[in-house]
C-alpha cells in the first residue's frame, strides 16, 4: 500500500490533462476536456451516399430485417414446442408484437395497421410464444451474429468491455410491478442494461428500485449468454462498493467505475496515524 500510494502521488504532477490545486467548493483535482476529435474524411461523403441509396429506413423494417438474418425466431418455436401456425404467419405476428413492446406504442395501435392481423392475435402470439426467457434467448442470438458480422478492419477489434446502468421506465399504477424511485422520483420499473462499447445490449433485467446495482452489475456480466467476454464493466457510482470490487476480482473482469465525489476522497494509508498528505487526497 505504501508503495501504490507513493506511485500515485509521483505519477500525479505529471500527468498533462489533470491539475492538482488548492482544495475548494470545486475539489482539488480539476481534468482537462479532451480536444474535439477531427471529423474523418469521408464521413460526410458516406452519410449523402447512404441517405440517397436507402432514405429513411423505418424502424420495422430494420427489426424485420434482424430477425431474417439472425434465425431468432428459433428460439420461439423451440421454446413454445408444437404450433399450428404456419411459419411466415408466426414470424410476422411475432415481428408485430416485439415491435408493440418495444416501441411502447401498444398493440392496439400496432394492430390497426393495413398488415391482416387482429389485435386479438397479436395478443394471442403475446400470451402463448412471447416470455422473458424467449425475448432473452432472442436478444442474446441477434448479439451474436451481430458479433461475427462485424468486419475488423471496419470496427476494429472485439470489445472486451461493457457499461453498465439502470434506466428508470414510468409505468401504470395497477402494473403489480410498478415502483416508487426516490432518485428519480416517479412511479416505475427499473431496468439494468449491459451494452458494450459499440452500442450492443448484452443483458437487461428488471431489478428493484430499492435494488443493488452492485448486485445487477455482477449478475450481468456473468449471465449475458453471448459470445462476448467481458473483461471490464463500467459502472457509475451505484454500481460499486468494497464487495463489489471483491467479487469482480475473484470473478477475473475489471470493475470500472466513475465515482461521484472523487475530489472529497481519501486514501486511507497501512497503518495508524499516517496522516501524511499527497497531492489532491489526504492519507490518512
Amino acid at each position: 500500500m505504501h508503495t501504490e500510494l507513493a506511485a500515485l502521488d509521483a505519477a500525479l504532477p505529471k500527468l498533462g490533462w489533470l491539475e492538482i490545486r488548492d482544495r475548494g467548493k470545486q475539489g482539488a483535482i480539476k481534468l482537462t476536456d479532451f480536444d474535439a476529435a477531427p471529423e474523418p474524411r469521408n464521413l460526410r461523403q458516406l452519410k449523402t451516399e447512404i441517405r440517397t441509396r436507402w432514405g429513411t429506413v423505418p424502424l420495422i423494417d430494420m427489426l424485420k430485417e434482424a430477425v431474417l438474418r439472425t434465425g431468432c425466431l428459433a428460439a420461439v418455436t423451440a421454446t413454445a414446442g408444437r404450433g399450428d401456425l404456419a411459419p411466415e404467419i408466426l414470424a410476422e405476428r411475432i415481428i408485430l408484437a416485439v415491435y408493440a413492446y418495444g416501441t411502447n406504442t401498444g398493440i392496439r395501435a400496432v394492430a390497426a395497421g393495413e398488415h391482416g392481423h387482429s389485435e386479438d392475435d397479436l395478443r394471442y402470439i403475446r400470451r402463448r410464444y412471447l416470455s422473458a426467457d424467449v425475448v432473452r434467448a432472442m436478444a442474446t442470438q441477434i448479439a451474436n451474429a451481430t458479433f461475427t458480422a462485424r468486419t475488423r478492419t471496419v470496427w476494429g477489434a472485439g470489445s472486451t468491455a461493457v457499461a453498465s446502468d439502470s434506466t428508470h421506465f414510468g409505468a401504470f399504477d395497477q402494473n403489480i410491478f410498478t415502483e416508487w424511485h426516490s432518485r428519480y422520483s416517479g412511479r416505475g420499473v427499473l431496468i439494468y442494461w449491459h451494452v458494450e462499447r459499440r452500442s450492443m445490449a448484452i443483458h437487461s433485467q428488471l431489478i428493484n428500485c430499492s435494488a443493488s446495482e452492485v448486485a445487477a452489475m455482477i449478475e450481468g456480466a456473468m449471465r449475458h449468454g453471448t459470445t462476448m467476454e467481458v473483461q471490464g464493466n463500467y459502472v457509475d457510482s451505484h454500481g460499486q462498493s468494497e464487495v463489489g470490487f471483491g467479487v469482480t476480482r475473484l470473478l477475473g473482469f475489471d470493475l470500472l467505475p466513475r465515482i461521484n465525489g472523487s475530489t472529497r476522497s481519501s486514501c486511507t494509508g497501512p497503518r495508524p496515524g499516517n496522516r501524511t498528505p499527497t497531492r489532491g487526497f489526504s492519507r490518512r
